[in-house]
């Protein structure tokens, strides 16, 4: 019987520590792995910056369709239909991106990647 209840209590030692560590590695990358944008009342709601090559999620809070568009050809146009959410991914170079939406062009904004 004490054998039995050693392999457990080891199996647990060693699965608790393995959990722990990777667990902790995981929290730490998501965050700079993916961003969000909220299109809410003809406005973009944008994070302060977003790490090159992230998935973005979008999503348009908005009775009507819209788009996330790179003013300079910087390389994304996402067509975000009304209520719904897409994901794209970033640009993997460093910088500014003037965004506006293509259906309603007084909707702008920055999004900064670094």
């Amino acid at each position: 019987m004490a054998s039995e209840a050693a392999a457990p209590e080891s199996a647990a030692a060693t699965t608790g520590a393995g959990t722990s560590a990777t667990g902790s590695a995981s929290a730490e990358a998501a965050p700079a792995e993916e961003a969000m944008i909220t299109i809410k009342d003809f406005e973009y709601e944008m994070p302060e910056s977003i790490a090159p090559g992230a998935m973005v999620t979008v999503i348009n809070e908005d009775d009507a369709p819209h788009t996330v568009t790179a003013e300079d050809d910087g390389g994304f146009d996402v067509d975000v239909p009304a209520g719904e959410t897409v994901t794209f991914t970033a640009p993997e170079e460093a910088g500014e991106y003037a965004v506006i939406c293509t259906y309603h062009p007084e909707m702008s904004g920055t999004l900064v990647i670094s």
